[in-house]
This record gives structure tokens, sequence and C-alpha cells, in this order.
């Protein structure tokens, strides 16, 4: 089996059970960029009976933390920014908060009913998007480059999650993102892995080295960068030497919400006032 990111040789990896241990798979290692997948997952229709798997508890924390986090990336790099996706929405969680932020957020999602953005769609990818984000979205696409294609095509920044840190684990059967339970991570990704298909289409790939990660255009200042994900305590030095001197610490200027238009435009829409 080749690799699906960067069509290397791959070697079984592992081979375990998913849905209760009722169903032995394999997983693949590509020997070049690490990635791991499994074997051709013909259960998908088993594993998304539910959109959302029972045991995701953390959908809400999780979107509180990427919501901020985004929020401060947008407005540290990329503040001129005007049209937003989020692709693989879920439920609208994440587009209520970025919208409640004063980012005209849209959501796209054909396999799961938004319940917190309705009326805030958008169907049709193959515009040109300043920002499209994927949050816990890329560990389910059994074949990641075709299907990521057209996100990073027709986005300036492509802004999503997934966790990189399986080499990292004593175990990778017991590592808890495999989710065996569900049967829905079939894609596992490494930083070589998701720097090359930035570079596939000549784009640029930063990363917290963990769950967080975003795609440019633009190539931006590294130093800058490690600041953002990584910022240090300052002390009253750095405080008295940036007041004098200037500092790399931008300024945020935060937007106005758009809840209250949103109520306006809600009211009239659905009931004609």
């Amino acid at each position: 089996m080749e690799c699906k990111i960067c069509n290397s040789p791959t070697e079984i990896f592992l081979n375990s059970y998913i849905f209760e241990k009722s169903f032995l798979i394999n997983y693949y290692k590509c020997t070049k960029c690490h990635f791991v997948q499994t074997q051709e997952p013909t259960w998908l229709n088993r594993a998304y009976s539910d959109a959302i798997a029972p045991l995701d508890i953390g959908l809400i924390g999780r979107n509180r933390f990427f919501s901020d986090l985004t929020e401060r990336l947008l407005l540290t790099f990329f503040d001129d920014s005007k049209t937003f996706v989020d692709f693989g929405a879920g439920y609208g969680v994440f587009v209520r908060m970025m919208r409640d932020k004063g980012f005209d957020f849209k959501w796209h999602d054909a396999h799961c009913e938004n319940m917190f953005a309705k009326h805030f769609e958008e169907h049709d990818l193959s515009k040109k998007h300043d920002v499209i984000t994927a949050f816990e979205v890329l560990e389910h696409l059994p074949n990641p480059v075709s299907q990521l294609a057209h996100l990073l095509e027709n986005s300036k920044v492509f802004i999503f999650s997934t966790d990189i840190s399986y080499r990292k684990q004593p175990n990778f059967n017991d590592w808890w993102y495999r989710a065996p339970h569900s049967g829905q991570h079939v894609s596992f990704y490494t930083a070589e892995s998701l720097d090359f298909l930035a570079k596939k289409y000549n784009k640029y790939f930063y990363t917290n080295g963990s769950d967080f990660h975003f795609i440019s255009s633009i190539k931006l200042d590294d130093v800058l960068v490690k600041e953002f994900f990584f910022p240090k305590k300052r002390t009253l030095k750095d405080k008295i030497v940036g007041r004098l001197f200037g500092n790399n610490i931008k300024s945020l200027q935060y937007k106005e919400s758009l809840l209250a238009k949103d109520h306006t435009y809600l009211t009239s829409l659905l009931h004609n006032y």
C-alpha cells in the first residue's frame, strides 16, 4: 500500500481492533513522511451511524479553545480577512462562537445537522475564501489529498486541528486519538506529512507541534509565529524595553460581535418582521 500523502511505500504498523474489539484492521505507516493510515475503510457507514461520536464529550471545550486561538491568530497575522468558512462544522458551535467574536463565518457540512448556526451556510466551496477552517476533520478523511485539494486551493489561510503526536506515544494501540470505539479516525498525521501537503500547493505550514496548525499562502516571520504559539511571560524589564524601543507584540483590535445583527437578520428572515 502506498502512502496517501506522498505516495511512498508503507509498512504494517499495527494490527488492532475497532468497534469494541469486533473488527480487526491493519494500520500502515509511511516510510518517508510517517503518515499512518488504515487499510481501506470499508466500515465508514457503520462508523457514522452517529455523525458525532457519543464519546466526543470534549466538543464544547474544544470549540471554546480553538475559537479563542483562531481569533488571536486572525487578528495577529490576517486581520484583513473578510470571508470565512468552517468545513466539517458539525453542530455549528465554532461558527456561532466566531460570529459572536465579530467574524463573518459561514459553515459547510454535508453529514451533520447544524444546530447553532442555521441560515449561515456556505454551499459553494469552489469559491475563493480568505480563511477556511477545519477542526478535528482531517483524521476522518480516507483520501486526504483529494479531499483537501479544494480547501487548500481556494483559501489564503487554512486553519485546522489534528493531533500529530503519535510518535511521542508509548503505545499507538492505546492512544486515545486512535478512537477505536467509533472507527471514525482513519488518518494520522505528522509535521512532515502536513508540510508535504503545504508544499504541494506552494504554501507554508506552521504548527504548535501538537494539535493546532495553519497553512498560509504567505510566508510569515518564524520568530513572530513562535511568539504566537509560545508566548513568553513578560517581565518588568521586557515591558519597560517594549515601551521605550517597541516590540514585536501586536496590540490586538478586537471586533464587534455580530450577535445583535444576526438576531435582527434571523428575526426578519424567519418571522417576516
